[in-house]
């Protein structure tokens, strides 16, 4: 027999996926701004207040999924280590990234996710914060390149991680302007990160 707490906590886990699950549906299906906290519960099951015990607001949900995305780069980012040069580990990265970002976040939900983050107030947000998991691993892989004698050193690894990461944001946001009609996300990227972000890395 499982121990209560073992119970509560999953649970609970249970729970914040609901609310999550329904609330990301709802916004695809009608936008983030005409959804309510109680539709969002009410859709979920779940009473009112269960939604202040894991979220402040409503943008705290999106936040959450791009919190998923990083774990699942954390989980990636071991895969790497079979890699032997900056150039293969960048490649081999743009093209997970851009498998999770199309097969699992999906581009009604990108689409979401960037158009919250556009609308929020602030110059800093989730979605181009230094402090994620996605800024340092591009980082520490270009500084490894640029050790190795692969990358230019004319500037330091945080100005080309920013850049890379800026032209990476640039490709999600033309996907979501065509609805991912127009090409598809990781065939895309992956000539986009070999012949154009690698090539702007060189020496």
């Amino acid at each position: 027999m499982r121990p209560k707490a073992t119970r509560r906590k999953e649970q609970a886990q249970q729970t914040r996926a609901a609310i999550v699950e329904h609330a990301q549906r709802l916004f695809r299906e009608r936008g983030f701004e005409a959804v309510t906290i109680e539709e969002i519960t009410d859709a979920a099951g779940v009473a009112r207040g269960s939604f202040y015990t894991y979220f402040k607001n409503k943008s705290e949900i999106i936040i959450a999924e791009f919190r998923d995305i990083d774990d699942y780069y954390r989980r990636y980012a071991a895969n790497l280590k079979r890699y032997g040069t900056a150039r293969e580990k960048l490649l081999a990265f743009t093209r997970a990234q851009m498998r999770y970002v199309r097969d699992t976040v999906g581009n009604e939900n990108l689409k979401v996710l960037y158009a919250n983050q556009t609308i929020e107030p602030g110059s800093v947000k989730i979605i181009n914060n230094r402090e994620r998991f996605w800024y340092h691993l591009i980082r520490d892989i270009i500084a490894d390149g640029q050790a190795a004698g692969e990358f230019r050193t004319d500037k330091s690894a945080e100005q080309l991680a920013d850049w890379f990461n800026r032209t990476v944001r640039g490709l999600f946001l033309e996907w979501c302007i065509s609805s991912g009609q127009e090409f598809d996300l990781v065939k895309e990227a992956e000539t986009y990160c070999r012949d154009w972000m690698i090539a702007a890395l060189a020496c």
